[in-house]
Order: structure tokens, then C-alpha cells, then sequence
């Protein structure tokens, strides 16, 4: 069973971490981190809720047909997430992957993502 946990609300939208089956992936890596870096990322989290999107591409884009990260440089963090209408769904978060990783990363997304609005329905 999926349901999400709010990060931010802003005025275009929200955002939230991915709850599956009772774990939350997000929140736990976002608690895991020291406070100057967990202060980065909640920064770009509350741009995003409140802009509905990041043009610099050096802390946010686009991986493949809905599916996104947010990208930490120093240390190399990301947190992958898809959109659903205005607001931003985080699925999971990891350090930097290689090219074949990331693959896994972004095919993870889509599953989670799929089963996300299959139970939206």
C-alpha cells in the first residue's frame, strides 16, 4: 500500500515523499544527513513546491518521460521524484549514481510511479 507524507506546501504545488508498505525512504535519508546538507535539499524542496519547477538544471532535471531528480553537488546526493498534476512525489534518494545505476534509479520511479496512480483510481 503506497501513501504520501508532505514535505513542503507552497503556492504551486506540494511535495511529498513516497511511503510504501510502511517505509519511507525519503524521510529517512533526509534524517540521516548533517544539518548543512539537510538544509540544501529542504531549500530546493521548498523552491519546487513553491516555483512548481527548477530551471537550473544543475539542481534539477529531467531523467526520462516524468521522472526527475534533485541533485546535491557537494556531497553528490540525489533525490528522485515524478510529477502528479502540481505537485512533486519523492520516491527514494541515493549519492550519485553511475550510468547503469541511474538506470535502475529511473526504472524504479516508473514502477513506483505506475503503482501510484493505479491506486489513485
Amino acid at each position: 500500500m503506497l501513501s504520501v507524507e508532505e514535505l513542503s506546501r507552497g503556492r504551486r504545488g506540494t511535495v511529498c515523499a513516497l511511503v510504501v508498505d510502511g517505509r519511507d525512504e525519503v524521510a529517512g535519508f533526509l534524517n540521516d544527513l548533517p544539518l548543512p546538507l539537510f538544509s540544501k535539499l529542504e531549500g530546493m524542496i521548498e523552491r519546487l513546491a513553491n516555483d512548481g519547477f527548477i530551471a537550473n538544471q544543475e539542481k534539477f532535471r529531467r531523467l526520462d518521460a516524468g521522472v526527475y531528480e534533485l541533485k546535491l553537488w557537494r556531497p553528490p546526493l540525489r533525490m528522485f521524484c515524478f510529477q502528479h498534476g502540481s505537485d512533486w512525489v519523492c520516491t527514494h534518494a541515493d549519492r550519485k549514481p553511475g550510468g547503469r545505476e541511474l538506470r535502475s534509479h529511473v526504472a524504479r520511479v516508473k514502477v513506483l510511479r505506475q503503482r501510484y496512480l493505479e491506486e489513485r483510481r
